[in-house]
């Protein structure tokens, strides 16, 4: 299953890599609108906009490949209209013309605090990390980088939200938070763990280990075991898995004795366990793999078959050998076929593989033979 970027297929472009080593997009047709030479370039746009690195330059790029602004201080991409944006030792948020729409200098702030860092815009609020005037912070543990919610200074670091105007909406208070998600934080206020919700409720949580909700549930880990919970904390079905994943178009992949199935919103499992890989329904359809043992192939001894299943489990892509597919996006799905020789007896990977795009009807709309 494709996990890298294709969950980042954007509506009306589409990540593309080219045999000559070239990056660029496409449209919902299958038509390049562009590729160049690229140190780097984010595999999807966001506002409008995608984040490059060509050369020396660095900026971001618009829906035909031209150049919007460029800064040396440019690295974030942009959320909501906004990017997050330090230069000089002073915090911003910029607009998609590359103006400042907030100066953060302008905001007020506690006794003896100072910014530490700025996240992105999620719910039309940003959350804000700040640390005590002079203290020197660093985020990476060698080259591990800590989740957002991770307070690495505990008697230091404190969060708040502030809103596109610039304001304080929730004040730094919090010694632990998420940024918004489904109008939901998970934050930790005097070492307690609640959601804090856009219109300011707080809700203790009845769980320590627990996830971000999704489509109004949320997981639990508890005693080796996961379940889900609605908002209420209140359990749905009986079943516990060994992994799971988040609620999505109405149904969950959970895992079970090293197989998955998914479960809809009352607990039930409606797709049973036989599927190798975890996945996520999206547009009413869900890419599922299965392993398939062949003494023929080299190294594993196995090949899979990956396509795509309705929500009653029937076949609406047919499975192929050696493919990877992502989810569908506005109609279009990404997926990779990893070409192997034509020995009967003796397959071998070949280091090559088809990097394509297809519709609905399983029609490729693009396609390119890449060297991994």
């Amino acid at each position: 299953m494709l996990n890298y970027s294709l969950n980042s297929q954007n509506k009306d472009r589409w990540f593309i890599e080219k045999t000559n080593g070239e990056f660029g997009f496409i449209d919902s047709l299958g038509n390049e609108v562009f590729t160049g030479k690229f140190k780097f370039i984010d595999r999807e746009y966001n506002s409008g906009l995608v984040y490059f690195q060509k050369e020396r330059k660095r900026g971001y790029l618009d829906k035909k490949g031209n150049e919007i602004f460029i800064s040396k201080d440019a690295k974030n991409s942009y959320s909501e209209g906004l990017v997050a944006f330090k230069t000089k030792g002073k915090f911003y948020y910029l607009n998609t013309k590359g103006k400042i729409s907030i100066d953060l200098s302008k905001i007020k702030m506690p006794i003896n605090k100072e910014i530490s860092k700025i996240f992105d815009f999620k719910n039309g609020l940003a959350m804000i990390r700040l640390k005590n005037k002079g203290f020197i912070d660093f985020e990476a543990v060698g080259c591990l980088r800590i989740s957002e919610s991770t307070n690495l200074y505990p008697d230091n670091w404190v969060y708040g939200f502030i809103n596109k105007k610039g304001h304080w909406v929730f004040k730094p208070i919090f010694e632990s938070a998420t940024t918004f998600k489904n109008g939901m934080s998970i934050v930790i206020k005097d070492k307690k763990k609640y959601f804090l919700k856009t219109n300011g409720n707080l809700i203790l949580s009845k769980y320590e280990s627990i996830s971000e909700f999704s489509e109004g549930f949320a997981s639990v880990y508890e005693n080796n075991t996961l379940f889900f919970v609605n908002e209420n904390f209140e359990r749905i079905g009986n079943l516990t898995f060994d992994d799971v994943m988040p609620f999505s178009n109405g149904m969950a992949a959970v895992k079970i004795d090293k197989k998955w199935g998914f479960i809809d919103t009352s607990g039930k499992m409606v797709i049973k366990p036989q599927y190798y890989s975890r996945s996520q329904f999206n547009e009413g359809v869900a890419p599922v793999s299965l392993k398939i043992e062949d003494s023929n192939y080299d190294f594993f001894s196995s090949y899979f078959i990956e396509g795509f299943i309705n929500k009653d489990g029937t076949e609406f892509i047919p499975f192929k050998k050696h493919i990877d597919y992502g989810k569908f996006i506005n109609g279009i799905a990404k997926g990779r076929k990893f070409l192997y020789s034509k020995n009967a007896k003796n397959k071998k990977y070949t280091g090559f593989y088809e990097f394509f795009y297809i519709n609905k009807k399983g029609e490729k709309i693009w396609s390119e033979v890449i060297k991994q």
